[in-house]
């Protein structure tokens, strides 16, 4: 009896030591230790730098732009050049370099126009329908922007009349090939501000304003104080620049230095964490599907944070990625012997979960928007995630209106990015989008797994599950031995 009960408790020790080897080994392959692996299996993360938005005081807030306004500049700076006709649908460019351009410029004469009924609107603006998301976007970042200072009961295309005096002003500086030296303007604040100071010639030849420029520019400021920090804005002083507005210089210079968003940087969010693994990068563009400002929320340290519906909408685009992916990989890659596949579709798919754990890896930038456009693309992804091999730009609600693709330039084949939007992904509407990505993934992937197959690499298990079942299989006999005895 006693030697029963010894080999009895040598078996179940035995059976305890598996127990643990095999709950060890199959959490390690369900839940990896390595951070970016933890992110990619559950939801979209924020950054762990996070903390609570804290309400400013006015006076505070007169002094800076908030995060929220700061972004807000960056949608103004990419406005204003379709405003100007410089940048949007080429169909309304023509009309947006003439119109307003003999008009006076007197800032209670732009209100009245912009807000009366009697009066038409159309004397300053173009009706351009495709800028209305864009304006919205712009709005929900600041109310203050707005044509009706955020009361939305309202709709209008239209931004602010400040907005639209500050048009007139460099449309008609452009029209009579002026700049504006933008340093003297802002260094001379006291006057801009205090509407009791007079102005000298002095100010006006070292600003290159006449008397009407500088007294319509100080109404705009009385009128909303937070412009004069938007004019400091590095992304609107770069797109004054672009579009010649204002004169260079080193102040300028430093300025356009800043207008870059090297500070934003991409994080690993899903799929592999091999450094040779292919990077597909995923990087939101003018959306209103971030919160900000809001004080009940734990926001990233840029005070924003993505929606839910952001991150539904980046898992579901990974796995419609991956499906494209899977279904053209298994086309070119496996060949036909005798009429049929040379590995099973059981066998396939083993292969393909490999594939995608080993060798495709997801990044995102998702602590705050950006305002991406194919004139600045390319210099965005550098400062953001420099080594992505392929771009994935999110694009809010009806926002591709308001830009202009050339399909010859700006996608894929011709560059490594493309856009979608949101709403497409939602409604499932993104089948030629994910093809051209998967046409990507499967051109830098097709040899690497042909090698795979070749060498029968599709019927191998992973060595630690091998060495699993070995040791289970060992333990079973041992076990059965010691029962015989």
């Amino acid at each position: 009896m006693k030697k029963q009960t010894y080999f009895f408790l040598i078996s179940v020790s035995l059976w305890i030591i598996v127990l643990a080897i095999g709950n060890f080994y199959f959490i390690s392959e369900a839940i990896p230790f390595d951070s970016h692996k933890t992110a990619s299996k559950g939801t979209l993360s924020v950054s762990s730098k996070t903390h609570h938005a804290q309400n400013e005081s006015p006076e505070l807030q007169l002094n800076k732009l908030t995060p929220a306004q700061q972004y807000a500049g960056e949608i103004l700076a990419y406005l204003l050049k379709v405003v100007l006709g410089q940048a949007g649908r080429l169909e309304s460019r023509g009309d947006w370099k003439i119109r307003g351009i003999d008009e006076k410029l007197d800032f209670n004469n732009i209100v009245e126009v912009m807000t009366n009924r009697e009066r038409n609107q159309l004397d300053l603006m173009v009706l351009d329908p495709n800028i209305l998301d864009l304006t919205r976007t712009l709005y929900y970042y600041d109310e203050k922007l707005s044509l009706y200072k955020g009361d939305f009961s309202v709709a209008s295309i239209y931004p602010a009349p400040e907005f639209i005096a500050i048009r007139l002003v460099l449309l008609q500086k452009l029209h009579r090939t002026e700049k504006i030296d933008i340093k003297a303007l802002i260094d001379r604040e006291e006057l801009l501000l205090n509407q009791g100071l007079e102005s000298s010639n002095e100010d006006l030849d070292a600003m290159n304003l006449n008397p009407d420029e500088l007294k319509l520019i100080r109404d705009i400021i009385k009128n909303e104080p937070c412009i004069y920090q938007y004019l400091k804005s590095p992304f609107l002083i770069k797109a004054f620049y672009d579009i010649g507005a204002i004169e260079g210089g080193e102040f300028v210079k430093q300025r356009i230095r800043e207008a870059k968003y090297k500070k934003y940087q991409c994080r690993h969010f899903a799929g592999s964490d091999n450094r040779d693994a292919l990077k597909i990068l995923i990087l939101p563009s003018i959306m209103r599907e971030f919160y900000h400002g809001d004080p009940v929320r734990s926001l990233s340290q840029h005070d924003f944070k993505p929606t839910e519906f952001f991150d539904e909408m980046v898992k579901k685009l990974r796995e419609d990625i991956l499906t494209a992916t899977k279904t053209r990989l298994r086309k070119e890659v496996i060949h036909l012997r005798k009429g049929k596949p040379e590995i099973s579709v059981s066998q396939w798919d083993k292969l393909w979960t490999r594939i995608a754990e080993e060798n495709i890896s997801f990044y995102i930038e998702d602590e705050r928007p950006l305002v991406i456009y194919p004139e600045n693309a390319e210099q965005v992804i550098r400062d953001v995630c420099p080594e992505a091999d392929f771009t994935v730009i999110l694009l809010g609600r009806n926002i591709y209106k308001s830009i202009f693709f050339d399909k010859t330039r700006d996608d894929y084949p011709f560059v490594d990015r493309l856009y979608i939007g949101l709403m497409d992904i939602q409604h499932s509407e993104t089948k030629d989008e994910t093809e051209k990505i998967s046409e990507f993934i499967c051109s830098r992937l097709k040899d690497r797994i042909r090698s795979m197959v070749g060498k029968g690499e599709a019927l191998m298990q992973p060595q630690g599950c091998k060495n699993y079942q070995r040791l289970l299989r060992n333990v079973c006999l041992t076990s059965q031995l010691l029962n015989e005895a």
